[in-house]
């Protein structure tokens, strides 16, 4: 007996289309970064630095891509791996709100938000979503 699957919730919906987006600026900006140091404008050093950066933004956009596909199959691992970039924001938000000179609103929000992403990535419904795509035993 299998366990019908489980209509994915709007915020999880929501959550994976931000994480699209934001997989797609990496990938934007990865290029970019390629194209400036294709064009070899400032010292070599910098433009070796540019190409690695941008061969590794391209590689995190690809990641944001791989792993917004699996929010929206249900995939736990992907839901983990949201939680898991989501927590260190709140870590370094909060670390970085009582640090001199620092604009604590932009921080506090930042912590806000990765909160609100935890909260609805682990709300009844999104468990209920996610638990519902795995095997179920049937001994």
């Amino acid at each position: 007996m299998t366990a019908s699957p489980v209509k994915r919730p709007g915020g999880v919906t929501f959550i994976g289309v931000l994480v699209i987006i934001s997989g797609v600026l990496y990938i934007v900006s990865g290029v970019i970064a390629l194209f400036i140091a294709a064009s070899g404008t400032g010292a070599a050093n910098q433009s070796t630095g540019a190409l690695i950066a941008g061969i590794l933004i391209i590689v995190f956009g690809i990641i944001e891509l791989a792993v917004a596909r699996g929010l929206f199959r249900g995939n736990n691992v992907s839901r983990i791996i949201v939680a898991i970039v989501n927590i260190l924001t709140i870590i370094s938000g909060l670390f970085a709100a009582f640090q001199p000179g620092n604009q604590r609103g932009v921080s506090f929000g930042q912590v806000v938000i990765a909160i609100i992403v935890l909260a609805v990535l682990y709300s009844p419904r999104a468990n209920a979503f996610f638990g519902s795509n795995r095997p179920v035993n049937t001994v």
